[in-house]
This record gives C-alpha cells, structure tokens and sequence, in this order.
C-alpha cells in the first residue's frame, strides 16, 4: 500500500505546474479565500453592487485576507452551485502554503493517489489481493484520473471519500456487530455529500444496494436505517442553502443548456467509458478499447455467481449516470457531455476489469494483459501530464502575456471580457501589467444609466476577450470601435484588439457574429 501511494502520488506531482491554470481552477481560488467573483445580472441589486474593474481589485479576490473565514466561503457558494467541503480545505492550504499552481494542485495530487491505495483495500477485499492491486495500477495511471488529479477542483475528494464510503460499506456488512465501521460510513459519506452533488447518486445506489438488492437492510435494519438518517440530517443544514442556490444556477450552469437526444446518451456512454478504461488516442490504442470493454464484460459475467458482488459493482455504474441523466432533463442541461461528471463511475469498471483478467486461467496470459494494459497506461499518464495528451483546453498565461503586449502603456486601453467570470482573474493571476478590465453582461447592464465612453472612462483602444460567440462586437461597432487586425486565438479564448475610429471595411474576424 506505501509502494502504490508513493508511485501514484509521484506520477501526479510529475510536472504538476506544467499547463497554466483552467477556468475551473482560477474559480477555486476566490471561491476558498471568501472572495465574490461571480457577476448575476438576475440579482436584485446587480446593478448597484460593487465591481472590481482594475487587476489591482482582481488580485485582492484570489489572496487570503485576515478575517475572512468559513462563512465567507458559504456566502460565495451559496450565489453558485458547489458544496462546501473542497472549498473549506482549501481556505486554509491557500492560507497556509500560497496559491502558486503547483501548491494549489498538491492537494488534488494526494487525494487521488489516496483512493489508488484505498481502490487496492476494497478490491483486495471483495476479491483478492490480484484484483486489488490491478485495479489500483489502472487507477494510478488512468490518463482521466491523471489529468483531474492536477487540476485544483474537487473530483479527487470526491473519488477517494466514494472509494472509501464504499469500502466501509462492505467492511460494516463483513463486521455487522462493530458499530465503528458504522460510523466512519456515515461520517465518510456526509464528506461526499458536502463535497459534490454527484455523490447523492452513489449514496442513492449504497441505499437501493443495502436496503433491495440485499438482505443486509433486512437483517440489520436498526444500524443502517440510524445510519442513513444520521447522514440525511447532516447534511439538512445545506439543503436549506441550496434553495439560495437555485435561484441563481439557472445563469450559472447556461453555459451547459441544450436538448438530450437519447442517441446522444448513447454515444456518451461508449465514449466515456473508453476514455476511462483506455486510452484510445495512442498508437494502437484500439487495441486498449479492444481489451478493457472484452474484459468488462469477462468480469461481469464471470461474477454472475457472485450476484451481490455483482450488483454492488453495476448500482455503482448505474445510478450516477441515470442520475446526470435525469438531472439534464430537469435542467434541460447536457451535463452528460463533460467526463469529469463520469469520474465516479471508473473505479467500479476499474475492478470489473481487474476481475475479468484474474479469471483468465492460464497466469502468461495474465501477466501478458497486465503488461500491455499497464504499459499503455503508464504512457499516456506521462503524455498528459506532460500535456501531449488530453491536454488541457486554457492557455491563460500565454493570453495574458499577449494581453500585456496590446495594452496601451499610457492607460488609455480598456479590457472587455465576454463569457466566462474566470477571463479576469486570469489576467490578475498571471498579468504583469495594471489595466482596467470590465465584464460585458455588467457593462450592458450599467448602460441603463451610464453612458458606454463614461464606463470606458473615455478609452481609445479595446482589447475584447471573449469565450465563445461573441455578441459585444455590437456593442463596440455601435459606440465607434473597429476591429485592428485579426483575433488571435489561445485555447477556446479569442482575443481581439479595437480602436476607435471609422472602419472603411468591417471585419468582425473567425469566432465572431455581429
């Protein structure tokens, strides 16, 4: 167990600071240090409340400030859609050790080489020591489990308290009469429902397993119904918050609307699936897809004499994928597409495979499968932390060293960011340059009173930042600005530099709409 925390926490730390920090990262950082960085254009006092419009102000929300604590932290959740537990430790590592990239991603690091070793526990004891240690080698080198282990956001926790929540499950069915095992699920699995929405899924197939599937329910009734209403009032107090929540995810979460087809969860499922049991990309990387879905099914057929075993493993696959399912069709949100919602599934298919290899009878043939399956592996976790593969999407620091280049030295230059909040933190995290930096949804909204040169403060060159189709090329044509040059692309980020002036040939430029 050392041996497998030791390699699995080396290949993470492997060029941790490697890639600039993403979109999601950059929201951590305000979000632990008690910092409002979200823009609501619902709010009732949107209008009237006070904006950072300089780095200088954007730089204040991503330090820690003395005084700030806890319920700071609630009170930027509670205008967005996370759960409080990540965002709780991070209040003080931030505090602690800083917010350069590599401290922020340490934390992601250790939690997913944490639930490599607890991966090898539970398989150990559900199988054997075989399936354990196979199931933690495709766990540690998973290029997915890779790439979310260095990034600053909370899927890591939330792998290792589900790992953990399920280990205990079986250690309190194995020990009914020790009542600590009891408790360290239910305080393990109010961990997860504090950490993220998706754990209610997997605590939802942890109850349909114990109390249908089972006769365990039945049998020791009194421990897991105290159990489960020990969780379901722990976490009472933040089911009251999120109705504050809700009246602000609809502007949050718009970014993700739109219809699902079922074709569209079909192919989800198969796509998903093979990003995070193979690794399709590599050279001959077919034959991984080839291999892991050939043992899946090896595995889960093999277990079909194991029924509870068996059940346990596919209620761990089924309800959270029916549950982003049917929560896209509630929100009318196409959540299903984004792979770090499919993460919690992984371990159980992680297992299933393991199992289908240890039942090949003939060990050459084993050892062979391991090798390959691990070879492959073991590559593609240092293509992606390397970047070569899955790369991540943002290029922040190198947009904002362009940035830096375009602005005006005497101040007359105005940054407009369209689309997502994180563009000006960006700029405030890795900018050398003071600038003025303005939102365009508060901008539109201030111009019901204000007048666009007066928000401006009179500029003559814009550099338009923008995530996305761009609707504030409009906004800019109408008040005198012409596109200077083309837009110039950094991950899904276009940047675009305007001045003021007659054009005599509009060019809104590739990305753009008028």
């Amino acid at each position: 167990m050392v041996a497998i925390f030791v390699v699995s926490l080396s290949i993470r730390l492997y060029r941790l600071d490697g890639q600039t920090l993403e979109c999601d990262e950059l929201y951590t950082i305000p979000a632990a240090t008690g910092h409002q960085y979200v823009y609501l254009s619902s709010e009732a006092n949107s209008t009237t409340a006070r904006m950072p419009i300089t780095t200088s102000e954007y730089r204040d929300l991503i330090k820690p400030e003395a005084g700030v604590g806890l319920s700071s932290v609630r009170g930027v959740l509670k205008r967005n859609v996370h759960l409080p537990l990540y965002f709780y430790v991070m209040h003080y590592w931030i505090g602690w050790f800083g917010n350069s990239e590599w401290q922020l991603r340490f934390p992601s690091a250790f939690f997913g080489a944490l639930t490599a070793v607890l991966i090898f526990a539970l398989g150990k004891e559900l199988f054997s020591f075989f399936v354990g240690l196979v199931s933690s080698i495709l766990l540690a080198f998973s290029p997915e489990q890779i790439y979310f282990a260095q990034q600053a956001r909370m899927y890591p926790l939330l792998m290792l308290l589900l790992v953990s929540s399920t280990y205990l499950l079986v250690l309190a069915r194995k020990h009914s009469r020790k009542n600590w095992f009891y408790v360290g699920y239910v305080l393990v699995s109010v961990a997860g429902l504090y950490t993220h929405y998706e754990y209610v899924f997997c605590l939802a197939a942890q109850v349909f397993y114990i109390g249908i599937l089972t006769r365990e329910g039945r049998q020791n009734w009194k421990q897991w119904l105290a159990a489960y209403a020990a969780i379901g009032l722990a976490f009472l107090p933040w089911v009251l918050i999120s109705r504050a929540q809700k009246q602000t995810s609809g502007e949050i979460i718009a970014w993700v609307n739109g219809s699902l087809p079922a074709n569209l969860v079909l192919t989800e499922l198969l796509t998903k699936t093979a990003r995070l049991v193979s690794v399709p990309e590599m050279p001959f990387g077919w034959i991984s897809v080839l291999l892991a879905l050939v043992l899946l099914i090896v595995g889960g057929v093999s277990l079909a004499a194991n029924r509870e075993t068996l059940l346990l493993l596919l209620s761990w696959i089924v309800f959270p994928v029916l549950g982003v399912v049917l929560m896209d069709n509630l929100l009318g949100t196409r959540a299903i597409g984004i792979t770090r919602y499919w993460l919690v599934i992984s371990p159980a298919l992680y297992l299933l495979i393991s199992v289908g290899i240890e039942r090949i009878k003939r060990p050459e043939v084993r050892i062979a499968l391991v090798a390959i399956l691990g070879g492959l592996f073991v590559s593609a976790a240092l293509l992606t932390a390397q970047g070569k593969l899955r790369a991540k999407p943002d290029h922040h620091k190198e947009l904002a060293e362009f940035v830096d280049t375009q602005a005006n030295p005497s101040g007359s230059s105005v940054v407009l960011t369209e689309g997502l909040n994180s563009l000006p933190l960006a700029l405030a995290y890795y900018s050398k340059r003071e600038m003025n930096i303005l939102r365009y949804k508060w901008v539109v909204d201030q111009l019901a009173t204000r007048s666009f040169r007066d928000l401006t403060g009179g500029a003559s060159e814009i550099v338009l930042l923008v995530s996305g189709r761009s609707v504030a090329t409009k906004l800019l044509e109408e008040n005198g600005f012409h596109l200077d040059g083309k837009p110039v692309q950094y991950g899904h980020v276009m940047s675009a530099h305007y001045i003021l002036g007659n054009s005599p040939a509009p060019n809104t430029g590739p990305g753009f709409e008028r």
